[in-house]
Parts: structure tokens; sequence; C-alpha cells
């Protein structure tokens, strides 16, 4: 077993396809999935059900991916905290991210890096859209962004947590719980705009399975999107541990088999400054720490 055949084994998981995971790493197809099947043999367990759509995980693969990503995170961190150079005076770190996700960063890791390293200012930019984040980190307008994965082929990530989506619906509505994707079918809700990059990707979750919901709002402004729901408009689809700071307030369900999204880092494929890299590396010690209790 190999380090390489772990990032291998990550890529396919995150991108969700050989082929996918193959021009992200830059390598060929066949080398990629020769690696990954002398992975398998090595294991003697089969890692992955393949089918016409892509590649999902077994039992068996969603283990050893948990592990997989302790032990790259952990080499990770290693290497970052031997490696040479350091933050100058007064460094600053611009770091772009969705609205939604400018409130988890700020409210849960911003203050304990701050904590470990108060020579590094952080500078949080939240952009409307996946597509104008990309291009403020292409552009130079951001040295690091914080989205969902997975990112496009141009970009270096580094996966950092694993978020439950669930339904978020008004106090007095009552649903089977756990309830299934396909409950969202006739379901009044509250949707992205349309044309926006985030309601192509409920379309593309709904038109899989044969959903249609009920319209009940259109709205890029997802800092409304919970006192709607509060207040009766319709349901979302929210992360959990975000949702759950308004329980008393709205009605929240998980799904059956559960909902995920991958958060992580991106960045250009090129040498990550001092400060960067100081962030960088504050995260993957605060995952792998999270990751021995849990």
């Amino acid at each position: 077993m190999t380090l390489q055949q772990l990032r291998y084994l990550i890529a396919v998981v995150e991108h969700g396809s050989m082929t996918a995971a193959a021009q992200a790493l830059f390598v060929v197809q066949p080398a990629l999935s020769r690696s990954l099947q002398a992975l398998e043999r090595e294991l003697r367990a089969e890692l992955f059900v393949r089918s016409g759509r892509g590649m999902a995980l077994t039992p068996e693969g969603v283990r050893v991916v948990h592990l997989a990503r302790r032990v790259l995170a952990g080499i990770s961190a290693i290497e970052d905290c031997v490696r040479p150079g350091a933050p100058s005076p007064g460094a600053r770190v611009r770091l772009g991210t969705t609205q939604t996700l400018a409130i988890e960063f700020i409210s849960t890791l911003l203050p304990a890096f701050n904590r470990h390293r108060p020579d590094v200012h952080v500078v949080v930019a939240g952009h409307a859209n996946r597509d104008l984040l990309f291009d403020a980190l292409r552009n130079g307008a951001a040295d690091l962004v914080l989205a969902d994965l997975p990112v496009p082929f141009d970009l270096r990530v580094h996966a950092l947590h694993h978020h439950e989506v669930v339904l978020v619906s008004p106090p007095d509505l009552r649903l089977p719980e756990p309830v299934t994707v396909e409950s969202l079918d006739g379901l009044p809700m509250i949707l992205p705009a349309v044309g926006s990059p985030r309601r192509k990707e409920f379309e593309v979750l709904f038109t899989t399975r044969g959903i249609r919901p009920k319209v009940a709002m259109e709205t890029d402004e997802r800092g409304a999107w919970l006192s709607c729901v509060a207040g009766g408009v319709g349901s979302v689809l929210w992360y959990a541990d975000m949702a759950h700071r308004f329980e008393r307030a709205v009605t929240i369900s998980s799904f059956n088999p559960p909902m995920r999204r991958t958060i992580g880092f991106a960045w250009l494929r090129k040498p990550m400054t001092p400060e960067v890299r100081a962030l960088c590396a504050f995260a993957r010690a605060r995952v792998v720490e999270e990751a021995d209790y849990t």
C-alpha cells in the first residue's frame, strides 16, 4: 500500500469517477484504475461498486477512505510543520468562500486560528456563487478558497469536513423520520434563483431522482432562507450543524440514506505562501485531532 494509492482513492471519491479523478491528478485513467485494483487485491476487499453512472463506495470502502483521509492529513500536517519559511510580520491571507460557509468559518475555525497564529491576519470575503469564488482565486483577488467539493480541475484541493445535508421545514410540517430524497416530490421548497450555479446542482439532483418539488420561493439570499422556512413559506436543504442552531423555530429531518457534502480548501497549482500554508496546516491538524475522537 502506498500514499499514492491512498491519494488516488480519495480523488476518485471526491471527483465521483475515474475519468474526473484522472483529469484532476494529471494521470492517465488506465494507470489510475490499475493502481486502485492493486490496492483492492492487497486489501482483499472491493472498495467500489462500479456502475454506468459512476462509482459508489462499499461499506469496506467507506472505512478505508475514512482512515486514508486521516493518514494523508497527518502526513500533510507533518510536512507543513517542518517545511521552511514563516509568515512575515503583518502577513495576510485573503480567503474567499460562499456566504453560507463564511458564517461557519468565522464562527469555528477562524477564532481558533487567530489564537494559534495572531501574526497572520485572515480576511474573509463572501461570494454570491461558486463561479465568482473560483474567478477570484484565478484573478488574484483571493489566496485560498473554502468551497463544496469537487472543484475545477485546474485547482489543488484538500478535503476538510463532511457535512450532513438535512431537510429544514416549517415547524408545523410533519414528515416521516428519516425522510428519503423522493419525499421532496411535490414539497413546497425555497430554491436558488433560476440559472444560478447552485440551482443547476439542485436541478441535477431532482432530474436524476425524478423529483418535481413545488417552488415556493426563488432567491439567492441564503441569509433569508431559514427565516422564510420558520415563517411557513417552504422547506430548504441545509447543512445539519448550521440548521440545528435554529431547531427551536424549524423542523429538521435527516435523509435515509444520509446526504452529505464535502467541504475543503482549494488553491492554484503553485507554491503556497507561508501564511496560506500556516492556515492550511492548522486546519489539517484540527481534522486529525477531531478524527481521533469520532
